[in-house]
């Protein structure tokens, strides 16, 4: 089976490197420049754009992305590409504009902007120079054509953590989001994972996504009024058939303590949120007799939002699909070692563009960034795990589930090795080439997985 390069490379000392703040340099590889003869009439850089929100509200996030970026080129070796780095502000104005500064300076691939209403603005841009994007979104509706998004998209994570629920004997579900675009997304996905691997799909609520009080919309999908009147309907009965019965006294000594009657009609229930509003609705959840140790809480990337989530008794023994934890504490230690301080979590995603960069435009030979090499169907391994872009723009992540037990998150189910094809089995072994030991550093044959923070792009 062929072989190809990995995405993350050796791994070396990058203490040189200098944190961008107003200004945004030529970034060069300190490696010697390599010459394509054959490509005689095409300068001998391989320029490559960065798109990226340096100033505004993100710009936090901005800078680490052009650090890890940096990061990746130097890590990757000897290669051509020079990075051009341009400010977005965080707004679709900004990204359209320095999109097309970076065209005119003979960008040949641009990576990012962070935000769906900039990739829309970018990619009529790019289409009109035949220039490909890396995007940073994960609001499927903004792929397209020659644009990838590189963003953890909430529907893959419903669909992975759906599938390992099913694989160990739960049949039926039901959905809590937020009223807004990101739960409208999840809950559909929801519905479509649970029928199309045969599962039972009950009913779905939204909540106010300001955190008013959810607290009717909670008490209604747990069928709380109706398990009361059960439960008084059952006591009617035993104390109808008379103090002389031994066994109904029993039961309604039982039962003396419950608030509800019979469980709820599902076995799992997915809250796609985070922060407050999850640990608010896994509580209220509880209160109104949806137990956890008989109904499966499951979720999404965002349970990562807040580290509170571990003290929150309600989600102990909750599961969600993410990017293995390990990992993230590779990359987050190359990270801090190199720049001396911790990278926002989406960062891995620009070191993973701009190794993906190198790997095209050097060891696959094509500074074009054909769609037919972007699209290689054995997919990448990175910083953020597997992953493969797709034709339509989409972009799939080798995911793992995590779980929430005694105050941390743990890896259940692993990350895959290999993407599964539908058609022909298995689409066999990434690119790699001779394990952690031949790159030197941390990352090698087994994908390292870098969890995906809770932005909506």
């Amino acid at each position: 089976m062929r072989k190809g390069p990995a995405l993350a490379l050796a791994v070396t000392a990058c203490a040189s490197l200098i944190a961008c703040q107003n200004q945004q340099p030529i970034v060069r590889s300190e490696a010697p420049l390599i010459i394509d003869q054959a490509d005689v009439d095409l300068p001998e850089e391989v320029r490559v754009g960065l798109l990226l929100p340096l100033s505004g509200r993100a710009s936090s996030l901005g800078q680490d992305m052009l650090r890890a970026a940096q990061m990746a080129l130097f890590d990757a070796g000897p290669n051509s590409v020079v990075l051009l780095p341009k400010d977005t502000g965080g707004t679709a104005g900004g990204a359209e504009l320095a999109a097309q500064e970076l065209l005119n300076e003979g960008a040949e691939l641009l990576i990012g902007p962070l935000f769906s209403q900039a990739v829309r603005a970018v990619t009529p841009v790019a289409q009109a120079a035949d220039v490909r994007v890396l995007a940073f979104s994960n609001v499927t509706s903004v792929a397209d054509q020659g644009t990838y998004l590189l963003g953890f998209r909430p529907e893959e994570q419903v669909e992975r953590v759906v599938q390992y629920a099913m694989d160990q004997g739960i049949e039926s579900f039901a959905g809590l989001a937020p009223d807004d675009a990101y739960g409208e997304t999840a809950m559909r996905a929801l519905e479509r994972a649970v029928i199309e691997q045969g599962g039972r799909m009950g009913e779905v609520h939204y909540y106010p996504p300001n955190l008013e009080d959810p607290s009717s919309v909670v008490r209604e999908i747990a069928d709380y009024r109706e398990r009361q009147a059960a439960l008084e309907g059952e006591r009617r009965i035993l104390e109808a058939m008379g103090e002389e019965d031994e066994v109904a006294q029993a039961v309604l000594k039982q039962i003396e303590s419950l608030d509800t009657f019979g469980e709820p009609t599902f076995d799992a229930i997915m809250i796609a949120d985070g922060g407050d509003r999850l640990r608010s609705v896994a509580s209220l959840l509880t209160f109104y007799d949806v137990d956890p140790s008989n109904v499966q809480f499951i979720g999404t990337i965002r349970w990562q939002d807040d580290a509170r989530i571990l003290a929150e008794d309600a989600l102990e023994g909750g599961w969600f699909a993410a990017s293995s934890p390990d990992a993230f504490s590779t990359f987050e230690d190359r990270f801090n070692a190199t720049f001396d301080k911790k990278p926002e979590q989406l960062a891995s995603l620009a070191y993973d563009a701009t190794a993906l960069a190198v790997i095209v435009q050097r060891d696959l030979e094509d500074r074009t960034f054909n769609a037919i090499s972007l699209t290689d169907r054995e997919g990448f391994a990175g910083a953020t795990g597997l992953f493969r872009l797709q034709p339509d723009g989409l972009v799939q992540h080798g995911l793992a589930v995590l779980e929430v037990a005694d105050s941390s998150i743990r890896e259940i189910d692993p990350t895959p090795i290999r993407f599964e094809d539908e058609d022909d089995g298995l689409f066999g072994d990434p690119f790699f080439q001779g394990g952690a030991d031949a790159f030197g550093g941390p990352f090698g044959r087994t994908p390292s997985n870098v969890p995906d923070p809770p932005l909506t792009q």
